[in-house]
């Protein structure tokens, strides 16, 4: 066995054999996705949108991430090859609400997404929602928390329904962490349904702590809002207008080799 230590040569040497490896990797990944589009012919079918195939790619991320490079970085890069290559067999745009926190969004949106995928901008979620419905595969981003109007009374069966929920992965200090859904028009057997989107009108605001409530609007006479409910304990009679995949908090993980930095 050769103990002689390796000159910084070697190392960089090594480094560019490694970049040229993934480099071919993608290239062969892209003439898999060229397949893939003439066997489902893609691109008459809208998009191309899986995000229960992601949140399981991100888990394995997850289960087997090790060493100095920063889990976020992993992620981005990961996120980028993602996005770019759905938005090859597929062209896409990702309609975003900007209504209350346009540089989160952006943020999100462009570690999300990449830079590939265009990005068109509106001025509330309700103009999110119309894009969607008028497009043919487009996703639309819109920001959780308080809002101005209950935008989900235009989402549901035969319309766009809650696809995913961002971040998916939670770990401290993360870029793009604004809070958000992906909606989408219904994509069948790709979407994934770990938990049910749920809308609720009350007469007044539910106790702190009865729901995990991801979104609400501001005055009016009534509560109305969208919760998150485990889809086996979704009661009979229960409005859905949507799914995601569960996301993964970091923290509770037994993988601590996935921190952020």
């Amino acid at each position: 066995m050769n103990d002689t230590p390796k000159t910084l040569d070697d190392l960089r040497h090594e480094i560019d054999r490694i970049d040229d490896a993934m480099h071919r990797l993608l290239i062969e990944r892209g003439g898999i996705i060229d397949a893939l589009v003439r066997v489902k012919r893609t691109g008459e079918t809208g998009s191309a949108f899986r995000p229960g195939r992601e949140a399981d790619m991100m888990r394995r991320l997850v289960a087997r991430h090790s060493g100095r490079l920063p889990f976020s970085a992993v992620e981005n890069i990961w996120r980028t090859i993602i996005s770019g290559f759905t938005h090859v067999q597929a062209p896409y745009a990702v309609h975003v609400d900007m209504s209350s926190d346009p540089a989160g969004m952006r943020d999100l949106a462009r570690f999300q997404m990449g830079f590939d995928v265009p990005l068109i901008a509106y001025d509330s979620a309700d103009a999110v929602v119309s894009a969607v419905s008028a497009s043919q595969g487009d996703l639309g981003l819109i920001g959780l928390g308080v809002t101005r109007s209950p935008w989900w009374l235009n989402i549901g069966p035969g319309k766009p329904q809650v696809m995913a929920r961002l971040p998916f992965l939670i770990y401290p200090d993360r870029p793009a962490a604004t809070p958000a859904v992906v909606i989408a028009k219904p994509l069948g057997d790709a979407a994934v349904d770990e938990i049910a989107v749920v809308a609720a009108d009350f007469a007044a605001a539910p106790p702190a702590g009865m729901f995990d409530v991801i979104t609400e609007t501001v005055g009016g006479d009534r509560w109305r809002g969208l919760v998150a409910i485990p889809s086996a304990r979704v009661p009979e009679g229960a409005v859905r207008v949507g799914s995601y995949a569960q996301p993964i908090d970091l923290a509770d993980t037994a993988a601590p080799a996935a921190a952020a930095g």
